[in-house]
């Protein structure tokens, strides 16, 4: 509860800024350009989207689930992080395909966490791959390199630790979390994850999973975005959505309100003014792809939860 309630204060601090800087009356741009037929386009390129997205859960859960399972609760993870607070959607799609396969929630937990270390490096790699491919790589946009950078030499050192030399990161971290008196939460909680974690990460089990990273926010969620703005007469190159679509996932993976209103607006604002273009276009081209995502993707959500709950009354009436 403390948790949404903080969110919900960020989300509120970033709405009052927003509206107390840009007017209503941007969105009349809208007026006359919303280009209908691309909207069909939008929903298939969600629909796109999740097949490598599934691919990729499918390797990581090693194939203990169908495709169709993954594909099918991958949708509805996505559709519930929407509405519910604290990414919700994947604890419902982690239950979900514990149920289907029996595998132990210990399991599914340190196979999502390893999702979200794949989908942070690939995000930071293709936003900071657009800025130099842009040339947006002046001084006033070297601290966003800079992070970039230092996020993902984070992940590899963190990556090398786990899987080479994990009996001594056990030492390190018990003695961290002894000394703030959080020994027996450590061992109960993390460690298991942490062994886990560091079996996957031996032989040849992590390079299917990680060939599907890119694609799937390159060739899937990226899409979306630069479609985005061909439904509103408001063209971007895919370049500039590639940065954007990094921005977006920077900005709601800070604490707020679900769906990260807000801040996912703030976020995309500032991209556009890296790239010298009017923030008011911006406010116009974040509040549409936010509101399409969450359309496209609660309602395909439905229909797959609808899909699920068949499949298992089909199973259950087989047996």
């Amino acid at each position: 509860m403390r948790k949404l309630i903080f969110g919900i204060i960020v989300s509120g601090i970033a709405i009052y800024f927003l509206q107390k800087n840009f007017d209503i009356s941007e969105f009349k741009r809208l007026e006359g350009k919303v280009n209908w037929w691309i909207f069909p386009l939008l929903i298939l390129s969600n629909l796109w989207a999740f097949i490598p997205f599934s691919i990729r859960w499918f390797h990581l859960l090693e194939e203990k689930i169908t495709f169709t399972q993954s594909f099918t609760t991958a949708i509805i993870g996505v559709g519930l992080n929407m509405v519910l607070p604290a990414r919700g959607g994947d604890l419902v799609r982690l239950l979900m395909n514990k149920r289907d396969s029996d595998l132990p929630l210990t399991h599914l937990l340190s196979r999502i966490f390893l999702e979200k270390v794949m989908d942070l490096g690939a995000v930071v790699v293709i936003g900071a791959g657009a800025l130099f491919y842009m040339g947006l790589g002046q001084s006033k946009n070297l601290s966003l390199l800079l992070i970039s950078v230092l996020v993902i030499l984070a992940m590899l050192v963190g990556l090398i630790l786990v899987k080479y030399f994990l009996i001594n990161l056990q030492k390190l971290l018990c003695k961290c979390f002894s000394l703030i008196g959080k020994q027996s939460f450590y061992e109960t909680k993390l460690d298991h994850h942490l062994v886990e974690f560091s079996e996957f990460l031996q032989g040849d089990k992590l390079i299917k999973p990680l060939a599907y990273s890119l694609p799937t926010w390159i060739f899937g969620y990226a899409i979306s975005y630069y479609l985005a703005g061909m439904l509103i007469g408001m063209p971007i190159r895919f370049p500039e959505a590639l940065l954007f679509m990094f921005l977006g996932g920077m900005g709601v993976a800070i604490p707020s309100a679900p769906s990260g209103i807000g801040v996912f607006h703030a976020a995309i604002i500032s991209g556009f003014i890296i790239l010298g273009r009017d923030p008011g276009e911006g406010l116009v081209y974040a509040t549409v792809v936010h509101l399409t995502q969450f359309l496209i993707t609660t309602i395909l959500a439905c229909f797959a939860y609808l899909h699920w709950r068949f499949l298992h009354k089909k199973i259950i009436l087989n047996q």
